[in-house]
């Protein structure tokens, strides 16, 4: 009986095995490449999240947003507020809020009680009309360019 089993131990030719291994390596260098760059680099501009605290007042007509933690590169004096109802569909224009008091028609008593005049600090308190603004609204605050803070008024 035959064997079925090749003798022919022969493989690929040198110069082919030379070509696939500077392949192999140089792909893997710039896989490497890109992964070390984009952790040195750091997150750049990412938005940063701020924290705010919702509740109700003690008598129950207005939302209480106070502002408990802002990014030191935040920018304080550049801050707006959309307000969205449930479908989504904003019900007040986007208003800056770093003034010491939001009087503009139209905004169902919407006022903001800075610490500092002009710039948003920790410590702040937005308050916005519970009657105008009922639960399932939604309240988005941007900084700058960044979203900062989305949450559904509950």
């Amino acid at each position: 009986m035959r064997s079925i089993i090749r003798k022919d131990e022969q493989a690929v030719s040198p110069v082919i095995a030379t070509i696939l291994m500077v392949a192999i390596t140089v792909v893997l260098a710039a896989v490497l490449y890109v992964m070390v760059s984009g952790l040195i680099s750091g997150p750049g501009g990412t938005p940063t999240a701020w924290g705010v605290n919702i509740g109700k007042s003690g008598d129950q007509s207005n939302w209480t947003l106070t502002f408990t933690s802002i990014p030191s590169s935040a920018a304080t004096n550049s801050v707006f507020i959309t307000i969205r109802n449930a479908a989504g569909a904003a019900v007040s224009g986007a208003t800056n809020v770093a003034f010491s008091t939001i009087t503009a028609a139209g905004y169902n008593a919407m006022y903001f009680a800075p610490n500092t005049a002009g710039k948003v600090s920790t410590g702040d308190v937005l308050r916005l009309s519970a009657v105008s603004y009922p639960t399932g609204y939604q309240v988005q605050i941007v900084s700058g360019t960044s979203v900062v803070y989305t949450h559904a008024l509950q």
